[in-house]
């Protein structure tokens, strides 16, 4: 077993000899497994397992992990089970494997959705046992080590999915070591060029910086020797991917990036890294809004550390990290330091932080409509800054960069963000998608009998908010298209669909080949089948069914729809002519999308009057609920005060502003256009009415100016 040698000189050193013997046997069934498999390099496969379960044993893991490490393979790529692994290595090790496996048995519809799948396979698996990802980022870890032997295609798709994936994910779980170590080799990989040129531009200077590191290292020693604090200082490097980052983001130039020396500080204990950053303070000049204290608020992912930026008398920018020993092994080992399953019962933050982060997938789990909307809201999840707010009894909520209210109550809870309609700032009612800042006191208020509204999720961004917005909306769109679909079918039949058997419906749902009566219903809410045709089916023979098809759906012979004005997602009133209660209206139906309803006179519906199935006669309810939106457009003469004059006549007509637009027509007069909510055309001609006597207001008419049959102009030039 050459392989095997120096992988049992390192379990040696932690593991006790039964658990050596158990990894031993584990080698002997993957060596057996892999017979005559060879690697592209040309290596025999089972080098690849071995190196994987090296990079774990570095991190000390258990026994367990490491047989898992060593068959990670072996059920995908072998004649092996996961029964014959239960049977000889116990339950946990075959679950370990099997968490790591892909899907091969399934076939995908593409190599994405295949690709997907196994990543939400591998993460479902994470958040019942960690140590499945352990096991796969030393697996990915490997793989970019040995990439050069891959073609230069399929090198650079393993790189872009190393870099936006698996090293955020080490990042996430606060393994430093191996985040690092992925993020190089994915760089050089994908940017071979751009890796090469830093690499040397950096060996290029690190002759002088070398000196600068060392004479800024002995004066920071000797000022913590002189009052008897014991510490450790060390002059980091920073990589050629951090390098690339700043300058890509356009935080500085190479030569600007460089110009800042970083500088790590390790004491003995918490209270020392106070003391230290307070002597550090007075050798060197505290840059104002720099200094940031992970030890009282640690990172997403448990890292803890007090960072502070200097500047020394020659003008030199030296950043400086304190942290305690156990700090720094946290920050280089994340969970793989402190292993939860050796104590069994662990509170180290970066344990608590990842247990929670689990949580939230298996929500974020739950929600999701498919693989590939999963990993892209895990991406999401997976950003690397932070922004800490608190609730109003000082709990510390952590979101990603860019977090709004929306994402702040449902961090708080499922519920909460459903039902928020309004936030308080510090006291302050802001809107619902102000971008959130370190250190605010954010109030979620809520309305019992609330929902969330679609327009979040221009503004969310977190998995766990943009996930159950969308669900909720594909949610409330179904019920509104089989409301919908109802109310047409049941005036197509012009009777209840009460009145008819369980088997005559049931039979219709065959025939039609939907799932269930409400699928047929949401179809035809949906414009994807005529209601007519369905009717006719409940109706008539299937004789007559062709000839009758043929004229059903014209124009003359349906009755018009009643539109109440309170539908959403399924009924919707078109912006290009904005229709209001008493206008005259017709509908257009939108395959998949629903209804968009037009003023009659429009000339965007006059186009459906060629295309009879896609037009729909409707008329306003009696029962009418809301406020709907339309534009008014005024001329008026370049007067001080007007704006304010005007706002407050529509005000107090109950007029509700959403928008105003001012255009200069002449250098005299401007045109404003108002976008404003109103009950219907009584309502709207009396705010009209009020302003037309303004002897400033030269003009003022509806926009667009579309004349109803029959109607006058809602308008009035002086």
């Amino acid at each position: 077993m050459p392989y095997f040698a120096d992988l049992k000189n390192v379990l040696e050193t932690y593991l006790e000899p039964p658990q050596v013997a158990d990894a031993e046997r584990a080698y002997k069934v993957a060596e057996c497994a892999h017979n005559g498999q060879m690697r592209s390099s040309g290596d025999p496969y089972i080098t690849h397992p071995v190196a994987a379960a090296n990079i774990l044993a570095e991190l000390k893991l258990d026994h367990q992990t490491i047989m898992a490490a060593l068959m990670h393979d072996v059920i995908e790529d072998c004649d092996v089970t996961k029964q014959d692994l239960t049977e000889e290595f116990g339950e946990t090790v075959a679950d370990l494997v099997e968490g790591v496996s892909k899907l091969t048995q399934i076939d995908f519809q593409s190599k994405e959705e295949a690709q997907a799948e196994n990543f939400r396979k591998m993460m479902m698996a994470m958040t019942q046992d960690i140590r499945v990802i352990l096991i796969k980022l030393a697996d990915r870890l490997h793989n970019m080590q040995t990439l050069g032997a891959l073609r230069p295609d399929k090198r650079r798709r393993i790189a872009r999915e190393t870099l936006e994936i698996y090293a955020p994910i080490a990042n996430r779980l606060g393994i430093h070591r191996i985040k690092e170590q992925l993020e190089l080799l994915g760089f050089a990989n994908l940017y071979p060029l751009r890796y090469r040129i830093l690499q040397h531009s950096v060996k290029k200077v690190r002759g002088h910086r070398k000196e600068v590191v060392e004479r800024i290292t002995k004066q920071l020693r000797d000022r913590l020797k002189d009052t008897g604090l014991k510490c450790q200082v060390i002059g980091r490097e920073k990589s050629v991917y951090s390098i690339y980052k700043k300058m890509r983001d356009k935080v500085g130039t190479f030569n600007e990036v460089m110009d800042i020396y970083a500088f790590r500080v390790i004491t003995d204990m918490e209270d020392s890294c106070y003391r230290v950053l307070g002597q550090i303070h007075n050798l060197f000049k505290p840059i104002p809004g720099r200094f940031k204290d992970y030890i009282a608020i640690p990172k997403a992912n448990g890292y803890q550390s007090l960072h502070t930026v200097l500047r020394s008398k020659s003008g030199m920018h030296i950043e400086v990290q304190i942290r305690t020993e156990l700090m720094d092994q946290m920050a280089e080992h994340g969970v793989a330091a402190h292993w939860l399953y050796k104590t069994g019962n662990s509170h180290h933050p970066a344990e608590t932080k990842a247990r929670e982060w689990l949580q939230s997938l298996i929500e974020l789990q739950q929600n999701v409509g498919d693989s590939i909307e999963f990993i892209e809201n895990v991406k999401i999840d997976l950003y690397p800054d932070e922004v800490y707010v608190f609730t109003p009894k000082g709990k510390i909520i952590e979101l990603p960069k860019g977090a709004t209210p929306v994402d702040f109550a449902y961090a708080i809870h499922t519920d909460i963000g459903n039902t928020c309609i309004a936030c308080k700032i510090d006291k302050q009612f802001s809107p619902l998608s102000t971008p959130l800042v370190n250190g605010r006191t954010v109030e979620v208020i809520t309305a019992p009998g609330s929902r969330p509204n679609p327009a979040w999720l221009s503004y969310a961004v977190t998995g766990k908010a943009r996930t159950n917005i969308r669900n909720f909306v594909k949610n409330m769109r179904h019920d509104e298209a089989v409301h919908l679909g109802r109310r047409l079918l049941e005036q197509s039949l012009k009777q209840s669909l009460d009145e008819f058997s369980e088997e005559q419906l049931q039979q219709i749902t065959e025939v039609t080949r939907y799932k269930s009566l409400d699928d047929l219903l949401a179809n035809i809410g949906l414009g994807k089948i005529a209601s007519a045709l369905v009717a006719h089916r409940l109706t008539s023979d299937e004789k007559e069914l062709k000839e009758v098809s043929k004229k059903v759906e014209s124009a003359e012979e349906r009755s018009p729809l009643a539109i109440k004005g309170t539908e959403g997602l399924v009924i919707k009133y078109a912006k290009c002519c904005r229709p209001i209660p008493d206008d005259p209206i017709m509908a257009y139906v939108s395959p998949g999308r629903g209804f968009n309803v037009h003023r009659e006179n429009c000339p965007n519906i006059q186009r459906a009057h060629k295309h009879n199935d896609h037009y729909v006669p409707v008329q306003w309810s009696e029962e009418l609920e809301g406020e709907f939106n339309t534009e008014l457009r005024l001329h008026v003469f370049n007067q001080r005060g007007v704006l304010a004059q005007v706002t407050n006549i529509i005000a107090n007509q109950d007029g509700n502003i959403i928008n105003i637009d001012i255009n200069e027509l002449d250098g005299d007069v401007n045109i404003i256009t108002f976008l404003m909510g109103v009950r219907n055309r009584v309502h709207l001609a009396s705010i009209i009415k009020k302003l037309r006597v303004i002897p400033f207001v030269n003009k003022v008419y509806r926009y667009p100016d579309i004349q109803p049959k029959g109607q006058k102009r809602d308008e009035e030039s002086h």
